[in-house]
């Protein structure tokens, strides 16, 4: 199964997230069903980016535990 680079994912989402807030901003008076679609899609990204950072969070926590940084530094001087 392929690795899934997830800084490359997260910063996909924080430049989409930037851009859904500028159409907010530029389509703030083209109707309230267009708001609620992009600030729905807004929302999604938020989430999406919670996701990652969890999954960022726990493969740093799964290395550590199976990497103590001891281990790793002795092997480096080794």
């Amino acid at each position: 199964m392929p690795k899934v680079n997830l800084e490359i994912q997260m910063k996909f989402l924080t430049e989409l997230d930037e851009a859904l807030t500028d159409a907010l901003g530029r389509y703030a008076d083209d109707g309230a069903e267009k708001l609620a679609e992009l600030e729905y899609m807004k929302k999604e990204v938020v989430r999406a980016q919670r996701i990652i950072t969890e999954r960022i969070t726990d493969e740093g926590a799964a290395n550590d535990a199976a990497f103590p940084r001891e281990v790793l530094r002795e092997a480096a001087y080794t």
